[in-house]
């Protein structure tokens, strides 16, 4: 066993100025790591980061931002079984108390008909605009013998607050301090707020979990359904963290088995994971400082580094050991231009319009070009130490080579190119299934639409954004719109829609509404009295009453408490754009859709589907990738036409082969392309430069063959493993490097057929060696 030679450790002066200002860049980047991990700088769990931005109108703008916000920081728990409101309480003191819930508003803890008493002669719920005068006397007979409302009767005899206000609740009853309803003979109670900070906040999200723990330990047999997005969050928070430590640490596990199987010795294998360390050293800090988040999401990708940042040490180091007589400046030209091919496919995910691949991207170029520095600068400084494992290996891996002269193997290759190429053009289609951005649990989405049917509401993807000149004829054009909306309601086709005219009637509904209780009280009082055995002197009174009536606006109805829940559906006048209303709509079959498509053909009616939307973005930004990944690939070529001449061919084989074939096995097993199938394959691609350059750079170098050999198969350990993510965005990426990096392999001994080139420079004919 022996070590490198002496020639190999000395650097010039520049070289060794070099390394130590990299040394000096490293430990200002750990500086500034340690700054941003003890201030506490934040950390983004969102999926949805992943999104593309997209310019849109003011009024949607607005639309989809006051819609967000309801929506992502509202939580809702039903407390349910034989659950007492005192359970329900201790629960909401303890989410108050543990920051997870704001204390409530002075507004919301008064009644809810609280403000309102002076608007009832103006809000008419359809259950007593459809009565007579008769069912009008028998409820007013009703209220007078139920303990607690006889003190209404001055004020309101009918009841018509309450009955509006119950209209407004729908299956929800005011019974106490928390709304209540009976599903399947189920009864459940409502726990509910706003949240304290954004639901991604991995603190917030650990106070929850521990308050509901609690909850739950004091009551284990009391059944909890949730709904809200901290829940969401949380949950693929988790799924990132534990993806972080089983895929980062099975990726490491096996490269350093494999690693160690071939060098067998400790000081090697630390000189390979120098580079890696530096790289990561280098790129978290400045990642993190560039986006001013870092999203978890980014380091599960960022692990997955591992397998392409020790490939510059792996051809460095398998030449020292192998061929330790050559000069290293033999190896620097294939080293480089394996860098600038491997950055060119992550430019490409740097062009996308979708913040979080940008960020993985700025991680991967800065993690990729960190590592090419450290073996550069700094491992040619240590020495190494030879083990005869080493050649035995590669001695062995030598075996694998194709035949002279042999045609059958490039007979196969051709009829498998015809073969995918055929697939391909016939069979591969592509997918904007956003379902593969959903990371939450199956159990936590089936609670999330139990909630919502039992609750009612809206699915958050659907809308109708309703402007006009001013209010009133905005809640007029509501109106309208609402006849068609209460018949597809009505017939089971839309199961559920919200605007605020159902709140805040128009002008004229509301006169309406006034000239109807007015003709009711004349008609009806006189019966109610004569039921009840009263003075019919406080008749005279009621119907003094309702010439007192104010209508109610919806600045009143917002400031109420139970108007909190609308303020999402109202966007007030600017200078810039005109009052405007959102009808919030649940699911619906294919004819509702149909018909609400024709309510937006209508003047101020814009019909927005979220889902359909960036499913079309996703396509648009699958298309632009592919382009991109075409003029990349096109360019490589001609800068390698300058370099190899007519042998560019074989520099091009593996990577463009292996996309080739790992698109006809796509085809034929009628997978749809998606967009990170299409991030897999520019880093199959990336991958399969660097080893396409180094089979005709050094084709005949036995120490070429092993390090592209370690290269391929530690990307696979690093990139495959992503199949097995629970995330499917990162497991079609995953997959796609899995088919893609074997086939890399596989196509590599087609590209070592033709020797090395002998027009290249740096070939000494002094080293015969083949070593």
């Amino acid at each position: 066993m022996s070590e490198s030679t002496q020639s190999d450790l000395q650097a010039s002066p520049a070289e060794r100025a070099g390394a130590w200002v990299w040394a000096i860049i490293l430990l200002a980047c750990a500086l500034l790591l340690c700054i941003q991990i003890t201030t506490g700088s934040a950390w983004d769990t969102r999926i949805t980061s992943l999104l593309p931005d997209s310019p849109q109108a003011v009024l949607v703008e607005q639309a989809e931002g006051q819609l967000t916000s309801a929506f992502e920081n509202r939580l809702i728990i039903l407390v349910g079984g034989e659950a007492s409101a005192d359970q329900a309480s201790q629960l909401l003191q303890q989410l108050r108390a543990n920051r997870v819930l704001q204390p409530a508003p002075a507004e919301q803890l008064a009644p809810p008909n609280a403000g309102l008493s002076a608007q009832r002669y103006h809000l008419l719920a359809k259950s007593l605009a459809d009565a007579d005068a008769q069912t009008w006397a028998d409820r007013a007979v009703s209220r007078l013998y139920t303990p607690g409302l006889e003190s209404e009767l001055r004020k309101d005899p009918f009841g018509l607050l309450d009955a509006w206000i119950n209209q407004q609740l729908g299956p929800l009853q005011l019974t106490g301090e928390f709304p209540a309803f009976r599903q399947d003979g189920e009864s459940w109670l409502m726990v509910s707020g706003l949240l304290t900070g954004s639901p991604y906040d991995l603190q917030l999200q650990q106070r929850l979990g521990a308050s509901l723990d609690a909850f739950q330990t004091s009551y284990p047999d009391t059944p909890l359904l949730r709904a809200g997005l901290v829940f969401h969050a949380a949950a693929g928070a988790s799924q990132a963290r534990q993806e972080i430590s089983s895929i980062g640490l099975g990726s490491l596990l096996g490269i350093l088995a494999l690693l160690w199987l071939v060098f067998r010795h400790v000081r090697t294998l630390l000189s390979l994971l120098v580079p890696l360390a530096c790289g990561l050293l280098f790129a978290l800090p400045l990642t993190w400082l560039i986006f001013g988040t870092l999203n978890l999401l980014t380091l599960a990708f960022g692990a997955s580094l591992i397998g392409v940042a020790i490939d510059y040490a792996l051809h460095l180091q398998c030449a020292r050991s192998l061929n330790p007589e050559r000069p290293l400046s033999r190896l620097w030209p294939a080293l480089a231009l394996g860098l600038l091919s491997s950055l060119a496919a992550y430019l490409v995910q740097l062009a996308t319009p979708l913040p979080g691949l940008r960020q993985m991207a700025t991680f991967a170029l800065l993690g990729l070009l960190g590592s090419w520095i450290t073996v550069r600068l700094w491992l040619p400084r240590l020495s190494v130490q030879h083990h005869p494992a080493t050649l035995r290996l590669a001695n062995k891996l030598a075996l694998l080579q194709l035949p002279a002269g042999a045609r059958y193997p490039w007979v196969i290759l051709a009829a498998l190119a015809l073969l995918s190429a055929a697939l391909i053009l016939t069979g591969l289609k592509g997918s904007n299934d956003l379902r593969q951005l959903n990371t939450s649990p199956v159990e936590l989405i089936n609670e999330q639409q139990q909630v919502q049917a039992m609750v009612g509401g809206p699915s958050g993807r659907r809308y109708l954004l309703v402007s006009a000149p001013d209010q009133t004829a905005v809640l007029e054009k509501l109106e309208q719109l609402d006849n068609v909306l209460a018949d597809l309601a009505a017939n089971g086709t839309l199961d559920y829609y919200r605007h605020i005219a159902q709140a805040v009637p128009s002008a004229t509904t509301q006169q309406n509404n006034l000239q109807l209780i007015k003709q009711r009280y004349a008609s009806a009082l006189p019966l109610f009295f004569s039921k009840a055995g009263l003075a019919p002197a406080m008749a005279e009174q009621m119907m003094q009453a309702t010439e007192q009536a104010q209508p109610l606006s919806i600045e009143q109805w917002l400031a109420s408490p139970l108007g909190q829940r609308d303020q999402a559906l109202w966007i007030a006048s600017t200078a810039e754009s005109t009052p405007a209303a959102i009808i919030a709509l649940g699911d619906m079959d294919a004819a509702a859709l149909g018909q609400i498509q024709q309510l937006a053909q209508q003047d101020g009616v814009v019909f927005q589907d979220t889902l359909e939307r960036l499913s079309q973005q996703f396509s648009h930004l699958r298309n632009t990738i592919a382009l991109w990944l075409a003029a990349a690939v096109l360019g490589l070529t001609l800068v390698f036409a300058w370099r190899y001449r007519t042998a560019a061919w074989r520099v091009l084989l593996p990577p463009v082969g292996a996309v080739l074939l790992t698109l006809g096995i796509f085809a034929a097993g009628s997978t749809g392309l998606t967009l990170f199938h299409l991030l897999g394959l520019l880093l199959v691609l990336g991958i399969g430069l660097d080893a396409g350059i180094f089979s005709v750079e050094h084709a005949d170098s036995r120490a070429a063959w092993l390090a592209v050999t370690l290269s391929c198969s530690s990307s696979l350990l690093a990139f495959g493993l992503l199949a097995l993510s629970s995330t499917p965005a990162l497991a079609q990426m995953g997959t796609t490097c899995l088919i893609g990096l074997t086939c890399t392999w596989l196509l590599v001994p087609f590209a070592r057929a033709g020797g090395t080139l002998a027009h290249l420079p740096d070939r000494s004919s002094a080293h015969s060696s083949t070593l």
